[in-house]
């Protein structure tokens, strides 16, 4: 099972600057954090960033520092209150990110004193350098973190393990992008929320790209209609599921990429818990019920979030206007009710019956059935291409540190590439840091789920 824990970037920078507040000596600080526990990953995602106020250090050196039980009672009662879970984070001011024998000896007095004050949760341990990070959780008992993940305008992530040799299927793009760029994208998982016109590109190129594992979610089963955009699939996959078609062909790829598949929307509870295990996702939906979703993953479990559209105008065989979208979703950004590229009466009209929606339209409570919109190879393809370019500016920041941006537009039958970046909007969900972090809840992110019938 994959241990994890996962910051924001802005909740390292604090971190940082209290434990490195006084040179030469050790600093301490507490997370508190919410948890994400599936059968194949656990995680810790932090909540929020608690100060050690001055008087509570009863020691600060440079090997080693010591806290006031008062204070670890404190924090006990708050994590406790507010159903979190607490990682003590210290720093080495030498410049050493592993564990010392000191750090073993402190931790078998303080994880126990944290599991009885907060029990039925895990808790961890962080070390930092100036340059590194090394983690432990304990669920109960210890266990290495694989891998310290922080999000924002750029994606870093530390693990223990060494980096091997690139295969050499690889070689071109780690002369682009380096060795250690390479093994990150061996070490992702990756999913993909809809194998469509811009879900199937987007797994095609991400597996050529060497992402470690895949994780492939719709629903939906291939329509002769569908041919024409969905790369690997042929006339005679029609009536399959689409993300069978694709794990079939991108397993005769032989790169070695784990691909998982989920045959179901991630409308279904047990569907979207699955979400969880992944460190980025793709939303490649055209319904925005799915969308909502996506959303409150990307805020309750800091999971970065690329939303894909595409829109063809086109009346009587001539186009009017062709418009590509790659969103970013993450805590502290403007989310898609924000940018009214989704609404709650939308979302209440997608989930009505056919014979129900017709009935509202007819008394002017709904809109009409629509047509199939457009869709063209070309476009659909590209919008998925530039959806991965954002996920490689993020890993190594190749467009620069000015390029800040969270909304990409393409507008391509003007030639134009357009971004943006706009604040949440006053009282939306998106700025709600209380649910930054927070992780797994009852009911599961807080929504009412369709019951499954026989």
């Amino acid at each position: 099972m994959a241990a994890k824990i996962i910051l924001l970037e802005r909740q390292l920078h604090a971190l940082r600057k209290l434990l490195f507040d006084r040179p030469g000596v050790e600093g301490a600080a507490f997370l508190l954090c919410g948890e994400s526990r599936t059968d194949h990953a656990f995680k810790l995602i932090v909540h929020a960033v608690v100060p050690i106020a001055s008087e509570d250090f009863l020691r600060r050196e440079a090997d080693g520092l010591s806290i006031s039980s008062a204070a670890l009672t404190r924090i006990a009662k708050l994590a406790r209150y507010e159903g979190l879970s607490i990682i003590f984070a210290h720093s080495h001011p030498q410049g050493v990110p592993e564990f010392s024998d000191q750090d073993d000896r402190e931790e078998e007095r303080l994880l126990p004193f944290l599991q009885a004050r907060v029990p039925g949760r895990a808790h961890g341990t962080l070390v930092l350098s100036e340059e590194d990070i090394r983690g432990r959780l304990y669920v109960p008992e210890r266990v290495p973190a694989n891998a310290i993940t922080v999000v924002g305008q750029a994606f870093r992530s530390w693990s223990p393990h060494t980096v091997s040799m690139a295969a050499p299927f690889f070689d071109r793009q780690v002369r682009a992008f380096g060795p250690d760029i390479q093994g990150l994208l061996t070490r992702l998982h990756v999913g993909i929320v809809g194998l469509g016109g811009t879900g199937s590109p987007l797994a095609e190129q991400l597996c050529r790209l060497g992402v470690g594992h895949l994780s492939l979610f719709d629903g939906d089963r291939l329509d002769v209609t569908n041919v024409n955009r969905v790369y690997g699939s042929t006339v005679g996959d029609a009536g399959r599921f689409k993300v069978e078609i694709a794990k079939e062909h991108l397993d005769k790829i032989g790169l070695g990429t784990l691909i998982d598949v989920y045959p179901e929307h991630i409308t279904v509870e047990e569907t979207a818990r699955a979400v969880r295990d992944c460190d980025v996702i793709f939303g490649c939906t055209d319904k925005e019920l799915p969308r909502a979703i996506l959303i409150q993953l990307a805020l309750r479990y800091c999971i970065p979030v690329f939303d894909l559209g595409v829109l063809i105008d086109s009346r009587d065989g001539k186009i009017s206007g062709v418009h590509g979208r790659v969103t970013t979703l993450l805590p502290g950004e403007a989310c898609l009710f924000c940018r009214g590229r989704i609404s709650a009466e939308t979302i209440r009209v997608e989930a009505l019956s056919d014979e129900d929606r017709q009935g509202q339209a007819r008394d002017g409570y709904a809109p009409e059935l629509e047509e199939p919109a457009p869709a063209v190879i070309s476009f659909t393809s590209a919008t998925a291409s530039a959806a991965v370019s954002e996920l490689l500016h993020r890993l190594t920041g190749f467009m620069g540190a000015e390029r800040q941006s969270s909304e990409v537009l393409i507008s391509f039958d003007q030639t134009r590439v357009r971004t943006n970046r706009i604040d949440p909007r006053e009282h939306c969900v998106c700025g709600d840091e209380s649910l930054w972090g927070r992780g797994d809840t009852y009911p599961f992110l807080d929504m009412v789920w369709a019951t499954r019938t026989i």
